[in-house]
């Protein structure tokens, strides 16, 4: 389920001082500003310590023109955690957009493997991604991931209010009740989708523009973003009815909520994967 960034500050210092910190973390689901952000606070307060300048704080993110992490930095990085601690009882490396260093060959994230497997004494990973589907699975199953709720309010989207209304009145554990939600949830996705293709076909005749794989394009990748904002208002709408009480309905709910984010995201068929979403909240799968 995702986290509020407060709650997995929380987890993080609880964890500290238990000693039961994992050495590798995975924070994803959220903006990569949001995501960067909530990872320098987790290392500021690892550290105890402004992050500017430390000697035990490092960072990693792509740099070249094409937005990869090479295998320079990742060596670099592995150089610098081998090194004992300067100030502070541990040290912290903040990988951002982690997913960059898995494209292919993935020479970088197949380099990095050896640190997450084996990380040096008093070391810890900080991974961030919003596209954790791009990211090795040897990657992702050596961190300990942490879904996060964005801060940010998704973008308004025409008629998201009805949707969440008649989203949360098919709440019934049933067969009937899933496919209700199933229906409901691909006919908004449709009705936007036909919505957004008038308003781009009408702005392009305006600009003269006749290029219809260009209008494919931009249609298509508008619809990515609004299909996240509206799964996104939909985890919302969950957190809002549960009042900070963490049933176990709503948990499931939000879970299979996250769970059809990633299908889509890996271009599983979408009608499919609602469906599986709707039969996971009902408890039926």
């Amino acid at each position: 389920m995702p986290f509020p960034p407060s709650r997995v500050e929380e987890l993080f210092q609880v964890a500290a001082k238990e000693g039961r910190l994992a050495h590798a973390h995975l924070l994803t689901g959220a903006p990569p500003a949001e995501l960067e952000s909530l990872g320098r606070g987790l290392a500021a307060n690892l550290l105890d310590a402004d992050l500017e300048g430390h000697p035990d704080f490092f960072i990693l993110q792509p740099e070249s023109k094409s937005r990869r992490v090479s295998i320079a930095q990742v060596r670099q990085l592995e150089h610098s955690l081998s090194r004992k601690p300067h100030r502070a009882p541990l040290k912290v490396a903040l990988i951002l957009e982690a997913e960059r260093m898995c494209l292919p060959p993935a020479e970088s994230a197949n380099a990095f493997l050896k640190t997450l497997e084996e990380p040096p004494d008093h070391s810890l990973l900080i991974l961030t991604s919003d596209r954790p589907e791009q990211l090795l699975p040897t990657v992702r199953s050596r961190c300990l991931t942490f879904p996060i709720l964005p801060d940010q309010n998704p973008s308004p989207i025409h008629g998201i209010d009805d949707l969440t209304r008649q989203w949360a009145q098919s709440s019934e554990p049933t067969a009937l009740a899933a496919y209700r939600r199933a229906s409901l949830l691909q006919s908004f996705l449709l009705s936007t989708r036909d919505r957004l293709s008038t308003q781009i076909s009408s702005e392009e005749e305006d600009e003269g523009e006749e290029n219809e794989s260009a209008q494919s394009a931009n249609l298509a990748g508008q619809l990515v973003r609004i299909r996240e904002d509206i799964i996104t208002h939909l985890i919302r709408s969950a957190w809002t009815r549960a009042e900070s009480n963490l049933r176990p309905e709503v948990v499931q709910e939000v879970d299979a909520l996250e769970k059809l984010r990633f299908a889509l995201a890996r271009n599983i068929d979408q009608t499919l994967a609602i469906e599986v979403c709707c039969l996971r909240i009902a408890g039926l799968t």
